[in-house]
């Protein structure tokens, strides 16, 4: 989502409404289609602040602490048959290509990329999404430095935008 998607403004809006801080939002926040984003705010809209996650995600475990991400642990669960099956995992860099999308351009992208230095284990489309949506998953002894790298390499780029990072690559799982 770009700040200039009218999803991601009603969304904010209601953040700021019930005086979320975006930050404390532990994990990633992924709606899978249409009807669960209007599910989602209106939700949002039927609360009065202040509130906190827990009230806009009740089934968030109990150990998760706002603010915290060291305490945000969840099971892995690959994106796809693109992801690493099991971990340990790469770094995920969720991508927006060209409008109206064929297929072809992630596979240019990731050769791209392989070709400029960057070691990609993976790429697909996100499930649900538009064809213009994907995942690229990086090697799983991918450095900070090197995911910097890929954005900042990324962020130049002219046909295909950074729309977010889902995994850094140094997330905890459950076992």
């Amino acid at each position: 989502m770009s700040a200039d998607d009218p999803v991601s403004r009603r969304f904010e809006a209601e953040m700021r409404r019930l005086q979320l801080e975006p930050d404390d939002l532990p994990g990633a926040l992924v709606v899978s289609d249409g009807e669960a984003f209007e599910q989602l705010i209106s939700l949002m809209q039927a609360l009065e602040p202040p509130v906190t996650w827990r009230d806009v995600f009740p089934d968030l475990p109990a150990h998760w602490v706002p603010g915290r991400p060291e305490t945000w642990t969840t099971r892995y669960r690959p994106f796809g048959p693109y992801d690493y099956q099991s971990l340990p995992t790469g770094p995920a860099v969720h991508v927006t290509g060209p409008r109206p999308a064929g297929t072809e351009w992630l596979e240019r992208f990731v050769e791209e990329a392989r070709q400029t230095g960057f070691a990609v284990h993976g790429a697909g489309f996100i499930e649900g999404l538009a064809p213009h949506d994907a995942f690229v998953v990086l090697d799983c002894d991918t450095t900070t430095e090197q995911l910097d790298d890929f954005i900042e390499w990324l962020l130049q780029h002219t046909h295909v935008e950074l729309a977010a990072i889902p995994r850094s690559g140094d997330e905890q799982y459950v076992v």
